[in-house]
This record gives C-alpha cells, structure tokens and sequence, in this order.
C-alpha cells in the first residue's frame, strides 16, 4: 500500500510540474504580447480618455474659433428651419453672430474655470451645469440685452431651444471629429 501512495504522490508531483510548466510557457505568451502591444503603441498602453469639455485644441484662440464655427452652424440652423417655434422676433442676422460669439467666448471662460477650479461641481452635476448656465446666459440676452430685437416666445423656450441646440450641436461635433481622424489617417 505504501507503493501505491508513494506513486498518487510522484504522479501528483509530476502532474504538478507539468501544469507549473505550462503556466510558465502561458505566462512567456503573455510577455510577448505586452512587449508587441508596446511596440504596436510606441511603448505605451492605450488609454480611454473620456473629454467632457469638448477641446477641439490645446491653443486657446483655435480652440475658440473652432467652437465659434460649431456653435453658429446649429444656432444658425436652428434659427432658420425651426426658429418660429421658439424666437417670437430676430430682426437682424448679426444679432446672430454676436450672440453666438457671446455664447461661445462664455463658454469657453465658464468651462476652463469650472475644469480648472471646481471639477467636483461639473462631475457630480454630470455636466448639466453646462446645460444651466447656457440658459442662464439665453435668458440675460433676451431679457437684458436685446430685448425686442431678439426675444423668446416664453419663459420655457430657452430651456428647449439649448436642449434642442445641444443636440444638434453634439451631432455637428462627432462629424467634425470623424472627418478630423478620416483626415489624419490620411497624412
């Protein structure tokens, strides 16, 4: 009987190295693969980078200009295929362009403070404090600024007008990032 013993334990040891044995070769497969990935990557892993603020640039005024384009492009649509739904008056297209420029320059200084200072607020709000001091800023234009010039219906329409902006906005912004990455691709 102490044979038989003797043989489960050689047996089990033998088995026991040759799994070590194999976890050894699967661990070089591993090796391998990380120093590829490395390679593939310039000797660095992918990181998932998640941009609530949306820069299209790392200079101020580009990324100014940039966000100026974007955000008259919706403004402008919306305001010429759905604007009677919300504007009960715009007089004069250069209205326009100053309160699309006003919008923009308010972003950009609001999001870089709020980033830069009190990034707790913009993550726990989930970024809807973006979506409120958008509208803050529609409400102070229309009632404070250009009054009969360019004025909303109703109280409740700059809330549907940004909610209706923000999207198309985002949408304007996805395919001005996939015509950016089909073009770097190219180069």
């Amino acid at each position: 009987m102490s044979d038989k013993n003797n043989d489960k334990e050689k047996k089990s040891k033998e088995e026991i190295r040759k799994e070590i044995e194999e976890l050894e070769k699967l661990i070089e497969k591993v090796k391998k693969q990380n120093e590829q990935n490395r390679k593939k990557y310039g000797g660095r892993n992918p990181v998932l980078k998640i941009n609530l603020a949306a820069v299209y640039s790392r200079n101020f005024f580009v990324n100014l200009i940039i966000s100026f384009l974007i955000n008259f492009i919706a403004f402008f649509i919306i305001i010429k295929v759905i604007g009677h739904l919300f504007l009960s008056s715009l007089n004069n297209d250069l209205y326009l362009l100053v309160i699309v420029f006003g919008l923009t320059l308010f972003e950009e200084l609001y999001k870089k403070y709020l980033f830069k200072k009190h990034m707790q607020i913009v993550i726990y709000s989930v970024g809807s404090i973006f979506f409120l001091l958008n509208v803050i800023y529609l409400y102070f234009i229309d009632l404070l600024i250009f009054g009969k010039e360019f004025s909303f219906i109703s109280p409740y329409h700059p809330i549907i007008f940004i909610i209706v902006f923000g999207f198309l906005r985002y949408f304007i912004k996805v395919i001005y990032k996939r015509a950016n990455v089909l073009l770097n691709r190219k180069k």
